[in-house]
């Protein structure tokens, strides 16, 4: 059976099940039985890899559940529905095959926004945190970033009273920012995140973040290059633990950083800020090992900002 055909057969069984919600002299329509039906549909359009049709057919469904007062229900089968109508875009953004007013990335966006409305009440938050994630991740993948920013900032609101939940958010704030090439609300973001790690029970984890924190702060500080006298104290303390203090600092023995991190990235401050930056080169060879992807990239473009070619392959 060609495309055409199946396409016209499903199209078939989606009509002949809204003409059983029809209303009849007498007679109610059965909502559990179509809901079944458009569910058994939607999912064979899955696996027929139809996200479009599953899309529709799952939107259905979540009609059905509405008019059953189902609202558990109805916020299950938007969500699903959403879910296929951003595959439906990400596969068209992968074969390059964009539509010019992405009426699938805004129906899917919409349908997010429908079900989480759903939920105001209840356990309404983590479903909305968990979905705004859920999105963020898929405009990241398909390079979408001028929408992150507001279902991000809905997500740090969301997480206020969750710590870790909000940690993760402002890191991926902190990342968005980096990206975009706004250096200094990436370095207050990475403040906010240590104050709020420094007022909670310490772990292994919040330690890890509060030495990325601290290693990222250090090279959004070089690349701004800021006036020392117009540095707000907060600020200005980060750099002076590389110039005047040692690793027995305080702040740096709770995020256990290491001597040999702490001797480089001493190392790193002194040098930009003596301006005899020959031996910047080199000191990017012994930092790569112990960098992640982003601080590479942060690196690099401390490196690009004293008009220095890079020196280490990315391989």
């Amino acid at each position: 059976m060609d495309s055409d055909s199946v396409n016209l057969d499903l199209l078939d069984q989606y009509m002949a099940i809204s003409n059983k919600l029809k209303k009849r002299f007498l007679k109610r329509p059965n909502l559990a039985e179509a809901c079944e039906s458009f569910i058994e549909l939607a999912k064979h359009c899955e696996s027929l890899d139809l996200p479009v049709y599953a899309g529709l057919c799952w939107r259905a469904a979540a009609s059905c559940e509405d008019s059953s007062s189902n609202n558990i229900g109805e916020t299950s089968c938007l969500v699903q529905s959403a879910r296929q109508l951003l595959k439906a875009e990400e596969t068209d953004a992968r074969v390059n095959c964009k539509s010019v007013y992405g009426e699938y990335l805004q129906a899917g966006l919409s349908c997010c926004a429908y079900a989480a409305s759903k939920n105001k009440f209840g356990d309404g938050c983590s479903m909305q945190i968990c979905l705004d994630l859920e999105i963020i991740d898929f405009l990241r993948r398909i390079n979408k970033v001028e929408y992150v920013e507001s279902y991000l900032e809905d997500a740090v609101e969301l997480c206020k009273d969750r710590c870790d939940s909000r940690i993760y958010c402002l890191e991926l704030f902190a990342s968005l920012f980096i990206k975009s090439g706004d250096f200094l609300a990436a370095l207050e973001t990475y403040y906010e995140i240590t104050k709020i790690i420094e007022n909670s029970t310490l772990n292994g984890a919040r330690c890890e973040i509060l030495l990325k924190c601290e290693v990222n702060s250090v090279l959004l500080l070089l690349i701004l290059r800021p006036n020392p006298q117009k540095l707000p104290a907060r600020l200005a303390k980060i750099l002076e633990k590389y110039t005047w203090g040692d690793v027995n600092d305080v702040s740096l023995q709770i995020c256990k950083m290491t001597e040999n991190v702490f001797n480089l990235l001493n190392s790193l401050v002194m040098t930009c800020q003596s301006l005899d930056t020959s031996s910047l080169v080199e000191l990017e060879t012994e930092l790569w090992s112990i960098l992640s992807k982003e601080q590479k990239e942060l690196l690099r473009i401390l490196l690009k900002t004293y008009e220095l070619v890079p020196g280490v392959d990315e391989n």
